[in-house]
């Protein structure tokens, strides 16, 4: 069972799953398009109402579920919503589970803001938690809601913290969506001009289906209360990324940055922790980028 799994990553999980050959549910809410991927099972939960959750969860009956419904906290948002949508969703989700199918595995979709700008690098998972905003600390919360319910009524979460993840679907406002609209705008132009607010910070970037093919490793070779980096161990500047996408669009540019002092922050994930138990990334980022190139031309 998929949570969110309309959503950028959600639906990355639900097409993975299904062509592994299991009998997959997403769960979406009335007011999200069911993704069109053949074989799956659509169920409309809402999550105002616990004991239907529980219901549902009961009647698919699932070996494992992967939380990536929530919010990443876009501009504009209420603050109250965002903690709704990332802790309470968490709390209503765990309760289920402990009622109505307490043998699944449970994988909590976090993420590696939970450390802050400026964590050690590379970042492993007993790394300081330093949330610099609400939706970091809304993640937080919901990772140590998960450790509780582990804790205390062994329910069997894991966490998955991926760090900057890129691929087909990718939403606008992220870096690699902001690079790729600038050269999409600017087609057929001899030279394109890019402008970002600062090029100097780097990024661990890490391709949306190693995410999910990770989020489906960890619900079978986690350790339950553990949480997992998803990152590819590998950083790169902004600039280099700008470099990169101006490769496969076949086009030269200019790089304006807006603030020439900003500092940048950098940010590397130590991938060792799931290695180490056998799972692997298959992209690297240059496919990663020709993926979201046929996409979005497409």
């Amino acid at each position: 069972a998929v949570t969110g799994g309309s959503g950028f990553i959600g639906s990355a999980v639900v097409a993975l799953a299904v062509s592994q050959g299991n009998r997959v549910v997403s769960l979406i809410r009335a007011c999200e398009l069911a993704p069109g991927i053949a074989g799956v099972e659509h169920r409309v939960i809402d999550w105002s109402d616990a004991a239907g959750l529980a219901t549902t969860l009961a009647d698919v009956s699932p070996d494992a579920v992967i939380h990536c419904a929530g919010s990443t906290g876009r501009a504009g948002e209420d603050v109250a919503a965002l903690y709704r949508a990332n802790v309470e969703t968490v709390w209503d989700l765990l309760s289920a589970v402990r009622s109505a199918c307490s043998d699944a595995g449970v994988v909590l979709l976090s993420s590696a803001a939970v450390y802050g700008p400026a964590p050690e690098v590379p970042t492993g998972e007993d790394a300081r938690l330093a949330p610099p905003t609400h939706y970091a600390a809304s993640k937080v919360l919901a990772e140590e809601l998960s450790r509780t319910f582990a804790a205390v009524d062994g329910v069997r979460c894991v966490v998955a913290r991926p760090f900057n993840v890129l691929g087909p679907g990718e939403p606008p406002g992220s870096v690699t969506s902001r690079i790729f609209e600038q050269f999409e705008r600017a087609a057929g132009r001899a030279r394109v001009e890019v402008r970002l607010r600062e090029s100097a910070s780097v990024r661990d970037l890490v391709d949306v289906e190693d995410v999910a093919s990770a989020l489906l490793f960890l619900a079978e070779h986690g350790a339950v209360g553990a949480a997992y980096n998803v990152c590819s161990g590998r950083g790169i500047s902004i600039a280099d990324l700008v470099a990169a996408v101006a490769e496969i669009e076949g086009c030269s540019y200019d790089l304006r940055v807006d603030d020439a002092s900003a500092v940048g922050t950098v940010s590397i994930g130590a991938p060792e922790a799931l290695t180490s138990l056998g799972w692997r990334p298959r992209h690297d980022l240059a496919g990663s980028l020709r993926r979201v190139l046929a996409s979005r031309r497409h």
